[in-house]
């Protein structure tokens, strides 16, 4: 078998596995708060397999990650900040993770506004809102609340 046909057979027979890494891998991030190093997780979710079998399950899962499907159905179960989100897809800010949603034609569990209410009405803590949006100042968020709520009068 060429390296070609055992990468994609090892990607179709372990799709299962591949996704469920992806999800263990983006909620270990949201434990530790911080992105974690991909090969370190691969070689610890892998450890028996061979070298060249686990390089394949390693880039499947960096791609599995990269494609931004786990990370949002992760981040919208509130497993792993907007903060760490962002970092895992290389979004700029909440409204990218929002365009990931929308191009995986994904449900959308909250929305922004959701979001700005919560923390208006006191249901959630302004830190909170902070850390589900990934915004990380303050005053940025204040005005991110303002401007919601402002435009729902």
């Amino acid at each position: 078998m060429s390296g070609d046909d055992l990468v994609r057979d090892q990607r179709t027979r372990r799709a299962g596995e591949i996704r469920s890494a992806a999800l263990a891998y983006v909620r270990e991030c949201g434990r530790q708060c911080q992105v974690l190093d991909i090969d370190e997780f691969g070689l610890r979710r892998w450890p028996r397999d061979r070298d060249e079998k686990r390089r394949i399950m390693i880039d499947a899962l960096r791609d599995a990650v990269g494609s931004g499907v786990p990370v949002m159905d992760v981040w919208q179960r509130f497993e792993v900040s907007g903060t760490i989100a962002r970092r895992l897809v290389g979004a700029s800010s909440y409204g990218d993770l929002y365009r990931i949603l929308r191009d995986n034609e994904m449900p959308v569990a909250f929305r922004p506004g959701d979001i700005a209410r919560w923390v208006h009405d006191g249901k959630l803590r302004r830190e909170e809102g902070m850390d589900i949006l990934g915004i990380e100042s303050g005053p940025a968020f204040d005005s991110f609340v303002a401007a919601w709520l402002a435009g729902e009068q």
